[in-house]
């Protein structure tokens, strides 16, 4: 099965109704290709297995 491509348009569309942004017009465009690329990078680290159980490090206080 063909993976879905999201409607990244729509995603962002909403995201800036959730936190109260305004994008205007003249910037949407280059917004939704930013969301894009960021969702690309992203797929490999997403897609990544990890095992249920695995603990999370310390955290460093220098």
């Amino acid at each position: 099965m063909a993976e879905e491509k999201p409607d990244v348009a729509r995603m962002v569309e909403e995201g800036a109704k959730i936190v109260g942004l305004t994008i205007a017009p003249e910037y949407k465009a280059n917004v939704i290709l930013n969301v894009e690329r960021s969702l690309t990078i992203a797929r490999p680290l997403l897609e990544l297995d990890l095992e249920d159980e695995l603990m999370s490090s310390p955290v460093f206080r220098p």
